[in-house]
């Protein structure tokens, strides 16, 4: 039914599947030649090693279009500079979105060098009215549910572990292979959140400048001013979901408008679903140093529903965790969640449940069907879409099974977004919802519970034999007649199918 091919290719990175092109076309032959196939029961389960709709064919999780959805929000809320105003001002951002933008500065020769360049930057946002700058690191975990995401970008040579124990340290020649390396990323966000503070406390010392998620220890925070941000020690991995808890904490403590700095769409879904909960003005600084924009996240229009599940409609239809189900993009995709967004309410909250998974399948129908169409069950979904001519598997919906562990992804992924105003939260280890732990302590997408047993499959073999006179022959082994698709029949077999004549009408 589909054939394995073992690749020492890097990219590959193990097994890849070359799917059988003609797997459809035998399905029909040995339907046609008196075979007892039961499509629908077939078609319950995956055809291949791996969901095509939801992976490619080494098992790695289809990307998105994060940008489309961004797009969507922004609608009319965009603007070039944001607007004069004595509202009391905390500027938070995201340090390594700003490393990127920096890269290796011209004319910069030590990592003092970067960091002078770095803490010019971060401090061009303090004013009369911005008295507190933000700034905020990712964290770097072996066990990591985007550690797929982190392999993607990455390139294929390894690169050099730097250790930054001064200002004198040359920067490397490579800085994207510099990069790529998590230990060094760590490295450099501690060398960096350490030069930041020593040159605020001497320089800017009635400024107040907070980082977090870049030191050694996960929960550490530290103030130029020794305020109390006892509130703000947390162990969140990522950047994105540290912006919400210190907006949040902002806008506790009195500030009035608060402007983000990063480019990442996760981080306007995440501002968009706690709007409510933070400052009167909540602004999100985007784009490049050519285009840049502000959103005014306050002014983004939603149903209620719409702003509660936002986040788990970014989740369920493609993140950097999570596959975007192949030909169906954010675009497409947020017509079915203006009409039937209530159908996601409880992912991502709680335990998930058997009811909870039907819910957000019946999502997924209406992904996959015309409007017309009130089917809730995907595997008929599937079924249908096959008997109207969708042949090519990548474009038919993955079966149920397959669908569940995609669902367990999304949950996982939306309740680490829910509790983002969270400082340590509760969340289950990714390993068991929807991926599993590779041989390097990396996560890994779940895919294999899709398959079809053997029994379902043994009615579409077709041997490769020269004349099927001995129990090599596959179809004969299996107690099977040899049908068209079998190559035997370009010679002689020994064990044909049988095909009624009619008699002759005269």
């Amino acid at each position: 039914m589909y054939t394995l091919e073992t690749r020492k290719d890097a990219s590959q990175k193990g097994q890849t599947i070359k799917a059988d092109r003609l797997l459809f076309q035998r399905l029909h032959v040995a339907q046609d030649s008196g075979r007892d196939i039961d499509l629908k029961s077939l078609l319950s389960h995956e055809l291949t090693p791996v969901p095509l709709s939801l992976a490619d064919t080494a098992g790695r999780r289809r990307p998105t279009n994060k940008a489309a959805l961004g797009k969507i929000l922004e609608d009319g809320v965009n603007v070039e500079v944001v607007p004069k105003s004595s509202l009391k001002t905390c500027f938070i951002i995201a340090g390594q979105a700003l490393v990127q933008a920096i890269g290796k500065p011209m004319g910069s020769k030590s990592f003092g060098d970067l960091a002078d360049v770095f803490n010019a930057s971060v401090f061009s946002h303090f004013n009369e009215h911005s008295s507190r700058v933000d700034v905020v690191f990712d964290r770097y975990r072996i066990t990591s549910i985007k550690s797929g995401t982190r392999e993607r970008r990455e390139g294929r040579v390894r690169s050099i572990r730097h250790k930054i124990d001064s200002r004198e340290i040359r920067l490397p020649a490579n800085w994207k292979q510099f990069m790529d390396l998590p230990e060094n990323k760590a490295n450099l966000t501690k060398f960096l959140s350490d030069q930041m503070m020593l040159e605020v406390k001497k320089n800017r010392p009635t400024y107040e400048l907070i980082t977090a998620g870049g030191f050694e220890e996960e929960t550490k925070v530290a103030s130029s001013q020794r305020s109390d941000v006892e509130q703000l020690h947390s162990s969140h991995e990522e950047a994105d979901t540290r912006i919400i808890l210190h907006a949040k904490a902002a806008y506790i403590n009195g500030y009035e408008r608060i402007i983000v700095s990063c480019k990442d769409t996760d981080v306007l879904v995440l501002l968009t679903h706690f709007a409510g909960q933070l400052s009167e003005e909540l602004w999100m600084r985007t784009g490049t140093r050519q285009e840049r924009r502000y959103v005014a996240v306050h002014d983004i229009q939603l149903t209620p529903t719409m702003q509660r599940n936002i986040q788990v409609y970014h989740a369920i239809t493609g993140c950097d965790t999570v596959s975007q189900p192949i030909g169906h993009g954010k675009k497409t995709t947020w017509k079915v969640f203006q009409q039937h967004g209530a159908l996601l309410d409880d992912l991502g909250r709680g335990t998930l449940s058997e009811s909870t998974i039907r819910s957000v399948e019946e999502f997924f129908c209406r992904i996959y069907s015309p409007a017309s169409d009130e089917t809730t069950i995907i595997n008929d979904v599937r079924y249908r879409m096959f008997q109207k001519g969708t042949t090519d598997q990548e474009k038919l919906p993955p079966c149920r099974k397959c669908l569940e562990q995609h669902i367990k992804r999304a949950h996982h992924q939306a309740q680490v977004w829910f509790q983002a105003d969270v400082p340590i939260p509760e969340i289950e280890s990714p390993i068991g919802s929807g991926c599993y732990e590779g041989c390097y302590e990396e996560t890994t997408p779940t895919h294999q519970y899709g398959r079809s047993s053997a029994n379902e499959v043994t009615g579409i073999v077709c041997c490769k034999c020269k004349n099927c006179a001995t129990s090599r022959c596959s179809c004969r082994a299996k107690n099977l007649k040899c049908i068209a698709a079998c190559t035997c029949n370009n010679g002689v077999c020994h064990n044909p199918y049988s095909v009624a004549i009619e008699p002759d009408s005269k």
